[in-house]
């Protein structure tokens, strides 16, 4: 079931009413949807004016090593840290697939406007939404995300079970990615690879390191990218 962060963090008074677009947020590795919700605090108030947005919970439960997480055992901690997959000492990204398995199994009797994600969230994001499995789809916003192949893998396969020899319509899905030009953890041309790859991409550089903008120059910028996205009825 999705778990919605800020129905805990700031109550029933910021609930969207159903006729408003639907945003799916996905949190950063590390973070939980709860720790994302609250740390996008001034952006998501602004955002819940227009938006219905949906934080869900990442399926691994992260350690300080994180060679030993495990699955998700449905525990209650809203604060424990999480992840979307893992990466071995080799670097390479490990359950990937199982992500995308897990959103879609999560999502499944749901339908979002747009997916807006953090860092690893960010990635998944982008990748889920050229998998064309997530029907309705019409904008993707991604922050600190960076580019990793295995998810662009797993999602041309995804998309190729249904749309054999057809190029990805979905590579047409507008796509914000903003990065910090201080970012000690992801490096700005991963994100701008991320944006060339991922298709129709619009490309911010801001003054900041790794989070998701919440100044309100920035909040705007999100703000007018998708109500452009969400007015675009080819999306």
């Amino acid at each position: 079931m999705i778990q919605i962060a800020y129905l805990l963090a700031t109550g029933i008074s910021e609930l969207a009413p159903m006729n408003k677009p639907r945003i799916l947020c996905l949190h950063g590795k590390f973070q939980s949807s709860s720790i994302f919700s609250n740390k996008i605090a001034g952006a998501r108030r602004k955002l819940a004016r227009e938006y219905d947005l949906h934080f869900l919970e990442g399926p691994i439960i992260l350690t300080q090593n994180e060679n030993e997480s495990n699955a998700c055992d449905g525990g209650d901690d809203a604060d424990i840290p999480r992840g979307w997959w893992l990466r071995s000492d080799d670097g390479k990204h490990t359950m990937v697939k199982e992500a995308f398995e897990y959103v879609i199994q999560e999502t499944a009797n749901e339908k979002y406007d747009a997916i807006l994600g953090f860092s690893q969230g960010g990635t998944l994001a982008t990748a889920l939404a050229l998998s064309g499995k997530m029907n309705g789809v019409r904008a993707v916003v991604t922050a600190g995300a960076p580019y990793v192949r295995e998810a662009f893998d797993v999602a041309t396969g995804l998309y190729s079970e249904s749309n054999d020899n057809v190029e990805n319509k979905y590579l047409q899905i507008p796509k914000l990615h903003m990065a910090g030009e201080n970012d000690a953890l992801v490096a700005v041309d991963s994100t701008k690879k991320l944006c060339e790859e991922g298709g129709n991409g619009k490309f911010i550089l801001h003054e900041q390191g790794h989070l998701f903008p919440t100044r309100s120059a920035r909040v705007k910028e999100i703000m007018d990218f998708l109500q452009l996205s969400m007015s675009d009825s080819n999306c």
